[in-house]
């Protein structure tokens, strides 16, 4: 048996050779598998974060009054107030510009009210109607001063100082729906006003 195996013993390492390069052969491609397997999760992984950057630098609009499409419109983060009425159809031909800053940049939330030419309103909308028209900072009717007010869309010298006097002879506000009892404003307006207003 062992002269047998002497005899043949360079043919016994050969084969283990072959077998041994057999077993690497089918191991390295399992690996390069598994690499790829891998990398794709992590491109998967990826791609959320690069929709996430993309719509970043979007901004949504709210954009009311004398245009011609009023609505909700999706711009480009660096987008200005003349591109959100270019694409709300153009204002209407009672629009007042002079109350409007076409220049002005957009901010993601932001309402724009465009006024009608006789409607009263601030010289010019800026930071101080934007910050109301979002919600994030209303006015609170029991502690306004008449210029506050005025800073409210709708709300001109008139209507601050018929506020005022209301107050100050009836005491505070309840509920927004009392500024019906003040002289000058309706229903529709008060509807208008609560977006910018409360009693707290």
């Amino acid at each position: 048996m062992m002269d047998l195996v002497k005899k043949h013993k360079n043919y016994i390492l050969i084969g283990i050779a072959i077998l041994c390069a057999g077993l690497v052969y089918i191991w390295i491609p399992d690996s390069k598998s598994d690499a790829v397997t891998a990398n794709q999760a992590v491109t998967k992984e990826e791609k959320p974060k690069k929709e996430e950057t993309k719509l970043s630098n979007e901004v949504y609009i709210d954009i009311k009054g004398a245009v011609r499409t009023p609505g909700v419109y999706k711009l480009p983060m660096d987008a200005r107030v003349q591109d959100v009425v270019k694409i709300a159809g153009g204002l209407t031909a009672e629009a007042d510009c002079s109350k409007l800053n076409l220049a002005e940049k957009l901010k993601d939330e932001m309402s724009i009210y465009v006024y009608k030419k006789g409607e009263e309103g601030p010289a010019t909308q800026g930071a101080n109607t934007e910050e109301a028209s979002t919600g994030s900072a209303k006015i609170n009717l029991n502690s306004a001063t008449k210029d506050d007010l005025q800073q409210v869309p709708g709300i001109g010298e008139s209507k601050a100082t018929a506020i005022i006097e209301y107050r100050e002879k009836e005491g505070l506000f309840q509920t927004i729906e009392d500024l019906k009892n003040v002289s000058g404003i309706g229903e529709k307006t008060v509807e208008k006003l609560k977006e910018y207003l409360d009693v707290n």
